[in-house]
C-alpha cells in the first residue's frame, strides 16, 4: 500500500511507497480530471487540499465545487462524492486519522464542518461551527480518537472545539499581531501547536501560552530556546518573505518540519544554547545527509 501521497501546484497527485518511486501518478489514471474537477479556477482561489489516510489508503480531496471526493488509491478510483453545503469553496480537510469516516472541513467563509461518512450527507453532520466567520479557515486537525478538534483562520484566531459541545472551549487568539496566519498545525497527540505567518514561526501550549518562536524570514538562531536548520543547505540568507504552503510535526520527537512558496524545506528543533551552539554551514550539510 502506498505510504505517502504529495500534490503539486499543477494540481497533480502522486502516491509513493517506502523508498521507492512513486507508484501511482494521476497521468497514468483518471484521477487527473477528476481531482481538477474539485480545483477549477474560480475567484475563490482554494486549489486543491488534502488529506490522506495511510491506515485505510483513502484520500480525500476538495476545492472549489463544495465537494469532498472520496479516493481509495489501492483500487485508484472515487468511491465517495460529499456534498459540503456552504457558502464557500474547501479550504483544508482533516480526517480522525483511524478509520477515516469522520472528517472535518474548513472553508473561505469561517465555517468549520464535521461530518461522517457512514451517514447520508443531508444527515451526517456531526457538528457545525461558525465562530471564525468571516475570517477564512487556513487548517483544521482532529485529534486520533479523541473528540478534539482545532481550527484556525487567517485572523489568527486558533480555536479547540470539543464534538459534544457547540461552543469552542478555547481561544488562542491573535497569535500573530499585524500578520495573516498562513499555516497551522496541531500535534496528534501532545498539547502544542504550531502556528506560520510571513513573519515568525510559533509553538503555543494548551493554556495558550507561547513556548517557542523562529524568524520565518531568515535562517539562524532565534533566542536560547531554538534554532532552524534548513534541509537546503544552512546559513542561506532568507531576505525574502515567503508563505508557509504546509507544516508537520513529529509524532515522537520535539521536531517540526515546514515548507514555503520557494521550495525550502526547513527543520525547527529546540535546543539549549549552553549544550549546543548554533550549527555550522558544515556540520548542517552532514547533518541533512545523514
Amino acid at each position: 500500500m502506498p505510504s505517502a501521497s504529495t500534490v503539486g501546484q499543477n494540481q497533480r497527485l502522486k502516491a509513493h511507497q517506502q523508498n521507492l518511486a512513486p507508484t501511482l501518478s494521476v497521468n497514468d489514471t483518471g484521477l487527473d480530471s477528476a481531482l481538477s474537477g474539485s480545483t477549477l479556477n474560480e475567484p475563490e482561489g482554494c486549489g486543491l487540499v488534502t488529506a490522506w489516510n495511510q491506515r485505510s489508503g483513502i484520500l480525500f480531496a476538495g476545492g472549489n465545487d463544495k465537494e469532498v471526493r472520496v479516493w481509495d488509491i489501492t483500487q485508484e478510483m472515487c468511491v465517495e462524492e460529499i456534498a459540503v453545503a456552504s457558502m464557500g469553496g474547501i479550504t483544508c480537510i482533516s480526517h480522525d486519522g483511524v478509520s477515516g469516516n469522520i472528517f472535518a472541513v474548513g472553508n473561505t467563509n469561517g465555517l468549520v464542518r464535521v461530518m461522517d461518512r457512514r451517514m447520508d450527507a443531508r444527515t451526517g453532520t456531526v457538528a457545525n461551527w461558525r465562530e471564525h466567520t468571516p475570517s477564512k479557515i487556513c487548517n483544521v486537525f482532529i485529534r486520533p480518537g479523541q473528540a478534539e478538534v482545532v481550527s484556525a483562520s487567517e485572523n489568527g484566531d486558533v480555536k479547540y472545539w470539543d464534538l459534544r459541545h457547540r461552543e469552542s472551549v478555547f481561544t488562542l487568539a491573535d497569535t500573530h499581531p499585524d500578520h495573516t496566519l498562513q499555516y497551522m498545525v496541531a500535534h496528534e497527540s501532545a498539547p502544542v501547536v504550531m502556528t506560520a505567518s510571513d513573519a515568525t514561526v510559533k509553538f503555543w501550549n494548551q493554556r495558550g501560552s507561547s513556548i517557542g518562536a523562529v524568524p520565518a524570514n531568515r535562517s539562524g538562531a532565534s533566542g536560547a530556546a531554538s534554532y532552524m536548520k534548513t534541509l537546503a543547505g544552512y546559513g542561506a540568507s532568507r531576505t525574502q518573505m515567503v508563505r508557509v504552503s504546509a507544516a508537520a510535526l513529529h509524532g515522537y520527537l520535539p521536531v517540526a518540519v515546514m515548507v514555503s512558496d520557494d521550495g525550502r524545506v526547513s527543520c525547527i528543533q529546540p535546543v539549549k544554547a549552553s549544550m549546543r551552539p548554533p550549527p555550522t554551514l558544515a556540520s548542517s550539510r552532514a547533518s541533512s545527509i545523514l
